[in-house]
Formats: structure tokens, C-alpha cells, sequence
């Protein structure tokens, strides 16, 4: 068997298996108004396409600290409880396929 289709074990993290999607910027949410930076069915359905096709570890793209710090309008944001929650949806799917999720962190300023 390839060493693609093995899992990879990093201190006490196993990962499925070394097919690892890095983190690509949609520019896809909403840039103002009371969804700001939330994750959308978008990202839901293009983060758990890559989950149910068996890829081991998906990097969630920059996602903003603070309104301040996207690198765009339409960045994802990971400052208040709406955006959190979207995230949380779309993390437990991945988990549900085996995926382990992860997030490039942003700070543009």
C-alpha cells in the first residue's frame, strides 16, 4: 500500500490518511450586515465535498481574528458567536468522515 494511504501520526494527532487540502480563500461570505464572515452553505458544501471524497486533513482558509484583520471584505472571521457556530457545523461534519479539521488563522493589519 502507498505511504498516501496511511495514516500520519503527529505527537497525539492521527490523521487518516497524507491527502491534506491546504487552505484556498473563497472570498464567498457575506461582507456586511448581522452574517459577517460567517461560513455559509458554500463552504459547508465545498469543505464536506473534500471530507466525503476521503481527504485526511482539511485547512479551513485565512479566517480573520478581527473585523479588522481579513484580508478582504468577504474573508471568513472567527470573532463573535454566529461565526463560531457556522464553524462548529461544518468542523463535526468533517469529523463525522474522519477528516481532522484545521484553520489558517489571519491577522491582515
Amino acid at each position: 500500500m502507498s505511504a498516501l494511504f496511511e495514516p500520519y501520526t503527529l505527537r497525539s494527532l492521527t490523521i487518516p490518511n497524507r491527502v491534506w487540502m491546504a487552505p484556498m480563500c473563497q472570498y464567498s461570505a457575506d461582507e456586511t450586515g448581522p452574517d459577517v464572515g460567517v461560513p455559509n452553505d458554500w463552504h459547508f458544501s465545498h469543505l464536506a465535498a473534500r471530507a466525503t471524497g476521503g481527504t485526511g486533513l482539511i485547512l479551513v482558509e485565512a479566517t480573520a481574528v478581527s473585523p479588522e484583520g481579513r484580508i478582504s471584505p468577504a474573508d471568513l472571521g472567527i470573532w463573535n458567536d454566529t461565526q463560531v457556530e457556522a464553524f462548529r457545523r461544518i468542523t463535526r461534519f468533517l469529523a463525522s468522515q474522519g477528516t481532522i479539521a484545521g484553520v489558517q488563522l489571519a491577522h491582515a493589519n
